[in-house]
């Protein structure tokens, strides 16, 4: 599956040293002459571009940043064609949540060494203005990405692309305001990272939701609104035997609820607890089917409560246009597979043929019947990603390349499929995403977007496993 079609934006920041009005006095017109053709560039190329004016005292610097902000970038590009010292901006671009590649924009594609005068070291000297950022970036808790190349080069402008959507990514995180109803699963403790460093730098708290509140939205949801969710769900499914209009009622009565709760939250992600939204008689519902709906409309989800798999799925989701939440069940030692599933959500428009309605039930402290989504995933190219933490509270990303295949799992239901890890041994496979700390959520996406995801963890400054 490829990314939806959509336009990548990317702000570039055009700095210069303070001493150098005093040594070129049309310095800053030459420089945001040669941002603005690299900007036309990029946008030609299908980047939306856009840049700032010359900057050279920290003040402008922040400036910048907040007009970036405000226009919505995926990633900032510090575009360093002269030099300007770090200490001008690193100050700014460590207190922005921006996501930060830092390139040595030149004028000169070729070196003529019988051409190169003073007039050329003009535009093209900003490489140690990068080495001496680099170097103080590094020293704090700021990711950030490095590129080198000429923007009239082919390879300059995939290599680009390619980082304006690990900052889409990191963006669709930040924004994501998760919405957690029903709190965690009881005692599943390697899922309950939302405390952790990593996280509250990049700003991302949830919204606690009880299930009393639930249940009380759920009593105001009207019956146009129960027709209108059952009439989608008839054209969108279709419907086992044992799928009552009832229990189709019921289903899209706890759908309009949950949309009204991320509606009034300006929530794009949800982490929602099946065991106490199931043992809660006044809601008896999993809301498998809404968390399916919402995951084929591009928001994020995972199961008991996981809030920040759900932020992932949700920042999957806008960086290659399709996830899903899901988990590793079983294994197959013998011919290396392992079965991916989950109860009755996924996202259905990753399923190869349509999918089904069917009736399940849930016994605990209540009996709680309600519908789940049940499909195969569509065979392909495929990654599982998982996102947790260090015992340093720093976050850590793990992605497995493999494919899902062709085999069917006909004698279970619920969204589902085999997967063939592309570095077949599954014993050593599995013992590594373990003893790096891997929890048991995952997201789910089409293809292999590898350098992707290493450029994600560039960005934020985590660590990267590819396995």
């Amino acid at each position: 599956m490829t990314p939806k079609a959509d336009t990548l934006r990317i702000g570039l920041l055009l700095p210069v040293a303070d001493l150098y009005h005093r040594l070129w006095s049309d310095i800053d017109d030459v420089l945001e002459r040669l941002g603005g053709q690299v900007a036309e560039r990029l946008t030609a190329a299908g980047l939306n571009a856009e840049r700032s004016v010359a900057v050279s005292l920290p003040g402008q610097v922040t400036a910048a940043c907040d007009d970036f902000v405000t226009q919505e970038v995926d990633l900032l590009v510090v575009a360093l064609a002269p030099y300007c010292p770090s200490g001008v901006l690193a100050p700014a671009l460590v207190a922005s949540r921006l996501p930060v590649l830092l390139w040595p924009m030149q004028s000169i594609l070729r070196l003529d060494p019988q051409e190169y005068d003073a007039e050329a070291i003009k535009l093209n000297h900003g490489v140690h203005g990068v080495q001496d950022l680099a170097n103080v970036l590094g020293k704090t808790a700021k990711g950030f990405g490095v590129i080198h190349g000429h923007h009239e080069q082919p390879q300059f402008i995939t290599q680009l692309r390619q980082w304006a959507r690990a900052g889409r990514i990191i963006r669709a995180m930040q924004e994501a305001g998760p919405v957690q109803v029903g709190g965690h699963f009881e005692h599943m403790l390697d899922l309950q990272v939302g405390e952790d460093e990593f996280l509250r730098q990049m700003g991302i708290a949830p919204t606690v939701v009880a299930t009393s509140d639930l249940a009380g939205q759920m009593a105001l949801i009207s019956p146009s609104d129960v027709t209108a969710g059952v009439d989608r769900y008839r054209r969108t499914f279709e419907m086992g035997t044992d799928v009552s209009d009832s229990l189709l009622e019921k289903t899209a009565r706890g759908e309009a609820a949950l949309r009204a709760i991320l509606s009034r939250t300006g929530c794009r992600a949800c982490g929602l607890n099946f065991l106490q939204l199931c043992n809660d008689e006044r809601v008896a519902d999993g809301l498998h089917v809404a968390a399916s709906m919402l995951m084929c409309e591009g928001l994020g989800y995972a199961g008991e409560g996981d809030w920040v798999t759900a932020v992932l799925v949700r920042a999957m989701q806008q960086g290659f246009g399709v996830a899903s939440f899901s988990e590793v069940f079983s294994i197959g030692y013998a011919d290396n597979r392992l079965v991916l599933k989950h109860w009755g959500e996924g996202n259905f428009t990753m399923a190869r043929t349509r999918p089904r309605l069917l009736a399940s039930r849930f016994r605990d402290r209540h009996t709680a019947e309600f519908a789940i989504v049940d499909f195969e995933f569509e065979p392909g190219p495929a990654t599982l990603v998982n996102l947790n933490s260090t015992a340093e509270e720093r976050g850590r990303l793990i992605s497995i390349a493999g494919e899902i295949a062709e085999d069917h799992l006909p004698k279970i239901d619920g969204p589902r499929g085999i997967f063939l890890p592309a570095g077949g041994d599954v014993n050593n496979l599995l013992t590594q995403y373990t003893y790096l700390g891997g929890s048991h959520h995952m997201a789910l996406i089409g293809g292999t977007p590898m350098d992707v995801l290493e450029k994600v963890c560039r960005l934020a400054g985590w660590s990267y496993h590819r396995l």
